[in-house]
């Protein structure tokens, strides 16, 4: 009797953990956790990173990172709703950087330059003044997608930078020492606008020893461009060589209290021989625009052979936040200090006043005012759903894009500057009227004749990001 409840005891366990087991495979969750997925997707990206394949040798037209290849660009760019749902949300693409990335001259410049010859630009070449401070392989990318042989770029370089991404932007520099300079790393710019006025102005001076170029266009780090080397040479024809950026009323907020902000307190001009003392007594008028600005060399070399800015930089850097935003558009609206390609403060009850040289949106997460919903220190990062306004859109840059949060927009873009600017790609005409008619444009061109009467009011329909959403 006893046997037999042994046995019975025994065919019940059995019994017990073949119906558990088989219960667990029936019901087995075919779902991979996130967390899986992620750790598949780096290590699967990490293999091709390891072998140090080119796997873009045979490739005809714009070769993107394995983390891309099966995005449909086409797709985004006409807006399809249906299929940005399949590479936004949860299925959104993130840069995995490259522990691999080979470094050498030869390397960097297959990774650079263009397979194909390039035309002359009619203004002779763009410059580039950029503050940086982390992800080489955004940067890199960046000139590839600005690239051409009389261009020329300066990078600063924050002190506090990961000394790999340091080491790795001097080789950078180091390959095209023609066309690049870096500054010396010894300065600290901080997201609360710090000395990125200082890094500028560094700049800058730099890109004067360069000849030829005929606009400068200010930059962070991550400012992603969004129109051609030929569009941005056109554009720059038809401002004329007015200045352009973002020119808002002052935000008091910013505003330090007991500082002067009169050309004789500042200490402004080199040589005041020759200005009125009403020039030199009256306080300017503040802006709030932003640190990004397209600058004509004429203004460039006024900011650094004709006034000295250490009191104006020194000053903004008191501010808690936000003084770097009212630097250049500062000098910009105050006409009576001579700045070339200059604007007016007689406008300055419409602002703000219609630019084309960058696109951002402030706000919080979750804000509708931005289509990814999702923002970085107060401002929107664009993702692949952005796509289409980002190239149909008038401006020169979008800030921020951010390739831990999309890569796709990044390689999508730069396959779109790939394709207008190598295979003749025309999906949106540039729209030169519109630059043409912009108030600044029309300000420059007209305001030193007799009877001019300047309109601050836009003559055209506005462009903006809102129509997107």
């Amino acid at each position: 009797m006893r046997k037999v409840f042994q046995i019975s005891i025994s065919l019940a366990f059995i019994f017990f953990f073949w119906y558990f087991f088989r219960a667990r495979a029936i019901n087995f969750d075919p779902s991979i956790p996130d967390t899986q997925k992620v750790l598949t997707y780096e290590r699967v990206i990490s293999i091709h990173q390891k072998d140090g394949k080119d796997y873009c040798s045979n490739s005809k037209g714009y070769c993107r990172r394995p983390e891309t290849r099966h995005v449909n660009c086409h797709a985004a760019l006409r807006g399809d709703k249906e299929y940005l749902s399949t590479v936004t949300g949860p299925n959104r693409i993130p840069v995995v950087p490259n522990p691999y990335l080979n470094m050498s001259c030869a390397q960097i410049s297959d990774r650079v330059l263009p397979k194909y010859n390039m035309n002359p630009l009619k203004l002779g070449g763009i410059a580039f003044a950029r503050n940086v401070f982390t992800d080489y392989e955004f940067i890199e990318k960046q000139i590839q997608m600005t690239w051409h042989p009389d261009n020329r770029y300066c990078f600063v370089v924050d002190k506090l930078a990961d000394r790999n991404f340091i080491e790795k932007m001097k080789q950078l520099v180091g390959c095209f020492d023609d066309q690049m300079v870096m500054m010396p790393v010894e300065i600290h710019m901080t997201s609360a606008g710090h000395n990125q006025n200082l890094a500028h102005t560094q700049c800058m001076q730099a890109l004067l020893q360069y000849p030829n170029w005929g606009y400068l266009l200010l930059l962070q780090n991550y400012d992603i461009i969004t129109k051609t080397v030929y569009e941005m040479d056109r554009v720059f024809d038809l401002l004329g060589g007015a200045n352009d950026m973002q020119i808002k009323k002052e935000n008091l907020y910013f505003r330090v209290k007991g500082l002067k902000w009169d050309p004789i307190s500042l200490k402004l001009f080199k040589n005041t021989s020759g200005i009125p003392d009403h020039v030199l007594q009256t306080p300017l008028i503040t802006s709030s625009g932003g640190v990004e600005a397209t600058l004509s060399r004429e203004a460039v070399r006024w900011l650094i052979e004709t006034v000295d800015l250490t009191v104006s930089i020194d000053q903004r850097n008191q501010s808690n936040y936000g003084g770097d935003e009212q630097f250049i558009s500062t000098f910009h609206i105050n006409h009576q200090l001579g700045m070339p390609g200059h604007f007016t403060t007689s406008c300055m009850d419409y602002a703000p006043i219609p630019q084309i040289t960058k696109q951002t949106v402030w706000g919080t997460p979750r804000s509708v005012w931005c289509r990814t919903m999702t923002h970085r220190h107060g401002t929107c990062l664009y993702g692949i759903e952005d796509l289409q306004p980002m190239a149909e859109l008038p401006y020169l840059l979008w800030n921020k894009v951010y390739p831990q949060f999309d890569q796709a927009v990044v390689d999508c873009t730069a396959e779109l500057i790939y394709n207008r600017t190598f295979l003749g790609q025309v999906d949106h005409e540039l729209e030169e009227d519109y630059y043409s008619n912009l108030v600044t444009v029309k300000y420059h061109k007209d305001h030193k004749k007799p009877g001019f009467v300047l309109n601050c009011k836009p003559t055209q329909k506005l462009r903006n990001y809102e129509d997107y959403l």
